[in-house]
């Protein structure tokens, strides 16, 4: 049994990592090709130091079906942070724009240094489908709670969550980056779809705020909404209500009611294939994890022990 469980130990630390694209589209208030200075979540500098580069000199450009032309470029990343300025001494700038991904559209005021993000003129916003959800994004009953799509090159994720008007911290650590949270499934396409479970709700005292990250990349400061779907985006997808709120029964893996083989089963078949799709709670132990640990608190049920 010992190696089975370092072997599907070792399998569940595995993870394949694929950065996604963050496409910078600008149009300016004269024309003119504006300086981009870019950095990541650690503070590296992306595009050059500052104040970065030159849009025209070695980008291409975006023509929209309304006919306005786009200084454009591309990071591989999954998010990043930016400042759009003239390059001039003294320097006209935005202020730092933090958290974009996807491909975003913004017009930058040479003159004042303002920008305005257009991106929801210009990117249609077809709607969440719940469906593409794993069935493990669940109501919980009496706890604050949110979920967190993540993108698919994170292999771990971490929540802060605040109250900005009583000051109470609802992560246990109570040091950035906060607490880490349970990898639950993942959607249909593919993404890591994470659960932070918080603590019991009190009346008049639940978070206003809160951040998902990795440790290096993160949301902005998000509005806090009991039960939310939540992306790196910072977009509010979905908000998870109703549930029973029934207490699940020790052992129960994929949530029939009983403890069968079958709850065993489900559990290898996520620490093997990475398969949530019969896992309820997995989560066993408590841990924030589905490891070799949960499997065994299953059996000890199944013999007796528990």
């Amino acid at each position: 049994m010992k190696k089975i469980t370092t072997f599907l130990l070792t399998l569940a630390c595995l993870a394949i990592t694929a950065n996604a694209t963050v496409t910078i589209n600008v149009r300016t208030s004269t024309g003119d090709a504006p300086y981009l200075y870019a950095w990541d979540g650690a503070g590296t500098a992306l595009n050059g130091a500052w104040p970065g580069t030159l849009m025209d000199e070695a980008q291409t450009y975006t023509t929209t079906i309304d006919g306005k032309v786009w200084f454009t470029q591309s990071f591989e990343e999954d998010a990043i942070n930016i400042i759009f300025n003239d390059g001039n001494d003294p320097i006209t700038q935005t202020v730092d724009i933090k958290g974009v991904t996807g491909t975003a559209f913004f017009i930058f005021d040479f003159e004042e240094g303002g920008y305005e993000d257009v991106t929801s003129t210009y990117i249609t916003d077809t709607g969440f489908d719940v469906n593409t959800l794993p069935s493990t994004v669940v109501f919980v009953e009496g706890k604050e709670f949110a979920y967190f799509i993540a993108p698919a090159s994170w292999t771990k994720c971490n929540v802060w969550a605040w109250n900005g008007i009583t000051g109470t911290n609802f992560t246990q650590s109570g040091v950035w980056p906060g607490d880490p949270i349970t990898l639950i499934g993942n959607t249909t396409d593919g993404n890591p779809v994470y659960q932070w479970i918080g603590p019991d709700i009190v009346e008049g005292d639940s978070p206003t705020g809160i951040i998902f990250n990795n440790g290096t990349t993160q949301t902005s400061d998000l509005e806090y909404v009991a039960g939310g779907v939540y992306n790196l985006a910072g977009k509010l997808l979905y908000t998870v209500t109703g549930g029973g709120g029934d207490e699940p029964v020790p052992g129960d893996v994929n949530g029939d009611g009983v403890v069968t083989a079958a709850d065993i089963t489900a559990l290898y078949d996520v620490m093997l294939t990475g398969d949530f799709t019969h896992v309820v709670y997995g989560d066993q132990t408590g841990d924030g994890l589905i490891t070799a640990a949960d499997i065994t608190a299953v059996y000890g049920v199944l013999l007796g022990g528990r």
